[in-house]
């Protein structure tokens, strides 16, 4: 009887498992006057922007307030700023921001706007001030790019320079300046620049307007935070085709690749291939042969290069009609593959164009004043650049790999509690944190900083 039983509830125990319920235990609500966060990152976000000099550069980029009352203009910068790196891109996260004591402290921040304020004190900057957070922008990004540039020398052998327009579109006519794009939705273009994945340089542009508007001033910007003597590689989509660039690039001795996608332009190049027998062409692998190819387009001053990439199969499967990728490359001395490899790694570099907008939920401009919108995206890229200044001096180097959405969800939102003691102040991180590794690094480098870390920033590099 009783092997029976002890068989008997092996099997009941079996179909419990099976079909076992989920109930949650019942449990009280309190409230405790503990200064927990949710931001335990602002306090690495903070000495990070205190050892690049960030808050400098602020006071000297804007002069809005004249009386003593509310927030300071200091003080309605970097809350904004630090509302973005934690990846709340909308004004009303500031009132999130100033109920957290605890974040407020660590920030060293004694006021922070409400919500509304602060979209007035946006709508209230006038050019100078917008071409004052474009300058401190730069120049902090300058501060921080000797240590991302030589991350992507040391991994790659050169530095991934990619410049580009995005689109961001608005929801009816009220915002100023704004323009139909390709599609017809009305929107502003965003420049900008990236060294590997670091925003270095930006504006946001009228819509409807040239996409390729101002890249030179981007450029130029760009070109004072290299090195002499660093090579550098430029990508670059179609908007992007001209001889003025390939000409600045030359004068500044950069390599480059263009994508052609546009029929009229790449059409000279094919005209050329026609008729050349399979031998001619190299596989590369992924299903793909390419050829060299050389043309001169009208008003260029030079011959160019080309690298033609033809697909006759997906997946073992001829196609009717071959299809035929052009870009123009700066150099023949190179393997068809590696040029091939190089140029498309700029998709990485877009997804860090995107990072900005989707991780910190930036898509959308919260003003319908022109200048105002400007000025948000200005914070918007100082914070991308203070998110990549953490990755890259704070963190370990295995987080290099990632973009900046593991950085806010893993240390920008890490639980923390802070203590204050003997006058002394600490930010204790949850145990149950995912990234302690991460967070750890973290403590250990701010707590006992090199001379890398010191408070002066690295020498800018030269142009």
């Amino acid at each position: 009887m009783s092997k029976r039983r002890n068989r008997g509830r092996k099997i009941r125990g079996k179909n419990l498992g099976k079909h076992r319920k989920i109930i949650p235990p019942r449990v009280t609500f309190e409230f405790t006057d503990l200064d927990l966060t949710a931001f335990g990152g602002a306090s690495v976000l903070a000495q990070t922007a205190r050892q690049f000099g960030l808050f400098e550069l602020l006071e000297e980029a804007v002069s809005v307030k004249v009386r003593n009352r509310g927030a300071s203009d200091v003080e309605t910068l970097w809350s904004i700023i630090a509302s973005f790196a934690r990846g709340h891109g909308s004004l009303s996260d500031l009132d999130a921001l100033r109920a957290d004591r605890a974040a407020r402290t660590v920030l060293g921040l004694r006021r922070v706007p409400e919500s509304r304020r602060a979209g007035e004190w946006l709508s209230r900057l006038g050019p100078m001030d917008v071409k004052g957070l474009w300058n401190a922008a730069a120049a902090f990004a300058g501060r921080v790019a000797p240590y991302i540039i030589e991350h992507e020398v040391e991994t790659k052998g050169y530095v991934p320079l990619f410049i580009d327009a995005t689109g961001i579109e608005v929801d009816g006519r009220l915002f100023e300046r704004t323009g139909k794009d390709y599609n017809g939705n009305r929107c502003y273009w965003l420049h900008g620049t990236f060294l590997g994945g670091l925003w270095t340089a930006g504006q946001l542009q009228p819509g409807g307007g040239r996409v390729t508007l101002n890249w030179r001033k981007l450029l130029d910007w760009t070109c004072g935070m290299i090195p002499r003597g660093a090579p550098v590689w430029l990508r670059g989509d179609n908007a992007y085709y001209k001889g003025a660039l390939v000409r600045a690039c030359a004068e500044r001795g950069w390599d480059y690749s263009v994508s052609l996608t546009n029929d009229r332009w790449k059409g000279p190049v094919l005209e050329q291939l026609e008729g050349l027998p399979d031998a001619a062409w190299t596989d590369i692998g992924m299903e793909e042969e390419a050829i060299f190819a050389t043309h001169h387009p009208a008003g260029w001053d030079r011959m160019q290069h080309y690298v033609a990439i033809r697909r006759r199969t997906r997946g073992g499967q001829f196609l009717l009609v071959p299809q035929h990728t052009v870009i123009l490359v700066s150099r023949n001395d190179l393997p068809l593959a590696e040029l091939v490899r190089r140029h498309r790694g700029k998709q990485g570099q877009e997804n860090a164009f995107k990072g900005p907008l989707e991780d910190m939920d930036l898509h959308h401009p919260p003003c319908r004043g022109y200048r105002a919108n400007q000025a948000f995206y200005a914070l918007g890229h100082i914070a991308q650049v203070l998110l990549r200044a953490v990755q890259y001096t704070v963190l370990p180097k295995k987080a290099r790999r990632h973009g900046i959405r593991p950085i806010i969800r893993y240390v920008m939102r890490a639980a923390a509690h802070m203590v204050r003691s003997a006058r002394r102040m600490c930010v204790r991180f949850a145990r149950n944190n995912f990234r302690l590794d991460w967070l750890y690094h973290a403590m250990v480098t701010l707590e006992a900083p090199t001379p890398s870390r010191s408070r002066a920033p690295p020498p800018r590099a030269a142009a």
